[in-house]
């Protein structure tokens, strides 16, 4: 071989290798056609767009078209693009297997684990692509998902549910909670854990957040389902739920509060919590208050229609059903409220003690009852860009550090392609009028063509 036939041989060499380099860096190219997107913000969707996929990333949106020849062509024929759906209130843990909190007790740690796995592709298929797990488990799960082992939304978990003694997460069993007794299962299994004074409650944050929690949730306060609490008791004071917060915050994350009442509500706020949970008994002073400081609201609206009452555990006379029932007194104004001093909400759906098919329902009744009562925009802005907006609150702590909740360049390619028309008709998304007595379906909607989440297909009927 000469000089120059050498020459050019490793001319060809480096021409190759710098292709195959080339090749291995680009990133595959998704370009759906034929679009209107509801961007998660605006009452208007942006008419006959085109929208580029890049990696797990979107690109582009355009009005123009938008030249990616090495693209895979997805033509939307004319349907809604929109983001896909966020639930910032799951209990994955808690769903499926038992009917009351103290079932919890004595469940098998291996049905607990597997009836999540199923609630996680469950929540996929219907068109949800992040959910924040509200408390009950760490991220084990979450890692699997991430990694493409099992399937499901992405998931910010919050570890077990933190409260106090005879407080609403105080599922231990009568033996466990005797002086000198077991420790609980509940607590063994990391799915709820008591925690009095603020050395405790520290203690308990910390080992959350060991646990890969990525905020950290109390309960401050009563609760309707649970057993051991009055719904209008208080659990936690002041310096307590600061606690909370300051360990949050030296994780650059936050603290968030399971609150009926509007004292428990307010001592919250004063302590420095961003998010509150449920929170529908307080007053209009306090409604203000959280709209003044840009405070998160999770409000599940389906625990306040009158149709819960059917619920055998929620029955007229029965100690759940009483304190529905006071709860629903008290809470008359909360439309109106929320109207008047338009707070940021976040969807929030709130399943447990609940087989498969009834979460399935109160998904659907939910994004009915909201949009009932605030209107179909304000129901898909709560479920994409203000939840979008709440998972940023988790800072350096944010496993998805780009944006959730919205279309539009940069934000995560969490995308959903829907039949019709959602800012006019919800039902595409699934919502509808029934709860209880809903016909038992199965997993997704016909009318969600396409399910995109970290630019991968997991349902695709358009090809």
């Amino acid at each position: 071989m000469n000089i120059s036939t050498k020459t050019a041989a490793v001319a060809s060499l480096v021409f190759f290798t710098a292709t195959a380099a080339f090749a291995q860096d680009t990133l595959p190219q998704t370009l759906f056609t034929n679009v209107h997107v509801f961007d998660g913000v605006n009452e208007a969707r942006i008419e006959n767009a085109s929208v580029l996929v890049e990696g797990n990333l979107i690109k582009e949106v355009s009005t123009e078209a938008i030249d990616a020849p090495g693209a895979t062509v997805v033509d939307g024929g004319g349907r809604t693009l929109m983001p896909g759906l966020i639930d910032s209130h799951v209990h994955l843990n808690l769903t499926g297997l038992f009917t009351s909190f103290g079932g919890a007790e004595y469940a098998n740690w291996d049905g607990v684990g597997a009836m999540a796995v199923a609630n996680a592709r469950d929540y996929l298929m219907d068109g949800y692509t992040t959910v924040r797990d509200a408390c009950g488990q760490g991220d084990a799960m979450k890692k699997l998902i991430d990694q493409n082992i099992l399937v499901g939304p992405r998931i910010y978990p919050s570890g077990a549910c933190i409260g106090p003694q005879s407080g609403h997460t105080d599922w231990r069993s009568p033996r466990a909670r005797a002086e000198g007794g077991p420790v609980a299962q509940v607590e063994e299994l990391n799915l709820a854990v008591v925690a009095d004074g603020v050395d405790e409650i520290r203690t308990a944050a910390r080992r959350n957040l060991s646990y890969g929690a990525t905020q950290i949730k109390l309960t401050v306060g009563g609760g309707v389902s649970s057993e051991l609490d009055p719904l209008w008791s208080v659990g936690y004071g002041v310096e307590e739920i600061r606690a909370a917060v300051e360990v949050a915050a030296f994780f650059d994350t936050y603290a968030f509060t399971h609150a009926y009442t509007d004292e428990t509500v307010q001592m919250a706020l004063d302590a420095g919590v961003k998010v509150i949970e449920h929170g529908q008994m307080v007053t209009e002073e306090t409604v203000k208050r959280m709209a003044d400081e840009g405070i998160f609201w999770s409000l599940n609206t389906a625990g306040f229609s009158p149709i819960l009452f059917e619920h055998p555990n929620f029955a007229p006379g029965t100690p759940a059903g009483i304190k529905l029932a006071v709860a629903h007194d008290q809470s008359k104004d909360l439309i109106a409220l929320v109207k008047k001093y338009k707070p940021k909400v976040v969807h929030n759906v709130d399943t447990v003690l609940s087989t498969l098919d009834q979460g399935r329902a109160h998904r659907d009744f939910e994004k009915y009852q909201f949009a009932d009562w605030f209107g179909n925009h304000a129901m898909l802005v709560s479920a994409t860009s203000t939840a979008g907006e709440l998972a940023q609150l988790t800072g350096q702590r944010n496993p998805y550090p780009e944006q959730l909740g919205v279309i539009q360049e940069g934000a995560y390619a969490d995308i959903l392609i829907v039949d019709g028309n959602p800012l006019e008709d919800l039902s595409v998304l699934g919502a509808q009028p029934k709860w209880f007595d809903a016909e038992p379906r199965e997993e997704g909607f016909d009318t969600i063509r396409v399910i995109m989440k970290d630019g991968k297909f997991y349902k695709n009927t358009l090809q």
